[in-house]
């Protein structure tokens, strides 16, 4: 869920010469779902947490060192006062700075997440969640209620071998290659988890599936489909353990 909200993940496909998916997409915040997902948060001893989201889970010490994920990434946590965590993410050279604040009464977490993508751009996007269980602290149940982000998402894709896709992020700068036979290829760069790998098939003219693995665990599955009208694509976007996924709707520029 947190991750998801800087990176938000996008596949599509579909065949070169009159491919509704070719062109410049802008993601369109107000009719996309980002919300709803949820994250349990345990302390297992004195400034000692266990993460969980989905099926997957992290334990990492408040002591402001670097702590490997189950992403390949790595989080580090310094505890500011009772009800304020400072949190840093890393990915290569790529680093996420993020304060969590928790409200007086103890009932939301908001998070706050500031950076610079590899394209120069700066950014500033907020997570809002509420306490769901527990009573006070980090510790507890919380579900996501609203997200902001600073800046548009745009994607460029062009088509690839064999009825393939090339699927450029530039504030990223990042460029997916996938093609749709339903084989594994694998995925490495400066900004994806070691043993990352993907797959796709197409299900009909406007429709795809694509899955993405990390080191052979599915992280999530993933299905585009252009409108009628060619000028919206919405992605619903499942992972596992968690029954509500995210859905991303882009407007065709």
């Amino acid at each position: 869920m947190l991750r998801a909200v800087l990176l938000l993940t996008f596949v599509s496909a579909a065949f070169a010469a009159d491919d509704p998916f070719i062109g410049k997409w802008k993601l369109n915040l107000a009719k996309s779902k980002l919300t709803g997902q949820i994250i349990v948060i345990e302390e297992v001893s004195p400034d000692h947490w266990k993460f969980q989201e989905d099926e997957h889970t992290d334990i990492i010490f408040a002591d402001g060192e670097d702590h490997v994920t189950h992403f390949g990434d790595s989080m580090a946590i310094m505890k500011k006062d009772a009800n304020t965590w400072a949190i840093t993410y890393k990915n290569g050279d790529k680093v996420l700075n993020t304060v969590w604040q928790i409200s007086v009464g103890g009932q939301s977490l908001t998070y706050n997440a500031t950076g610079t993508r590899p394209n120069g751009q700066h950014f500033n996007n907020k997570m809002i969640l509420k306490r769901t269980a527990g009573t006070s602290g980090l510790a507890g149940t919380w579900q996501s209620t609203d997200v902001e982000l600073s800046s548009p998402r745009e994607i460029y894709i062009s088509s690839y071998a064999n009825g393939g896709h090339a699927i450029t992020y530039p504030e990223r700068k990042l460029t997916v290659r996938i093609k749709y036979d339903g084989k594994e290829y694998s995925e490495a760069s400066p900004v994806t988890p070691e043993g990352s790998a993907s797959s796709g098939h197409r299900i009909d003219d406007r429709t795809i599936e694509t899955t993405e693995k990390i080191k052979g665990k599915v992280i999530e599955t993933a299905k585009a489909t252009i409108s009628a009208d060619g000028k919206t694509q919405t992605i619903v976007i499942t992972e596992p353990g968690d029954k509500t996924p995210f859905v991303l709707v882009y407007d065709r520029e």
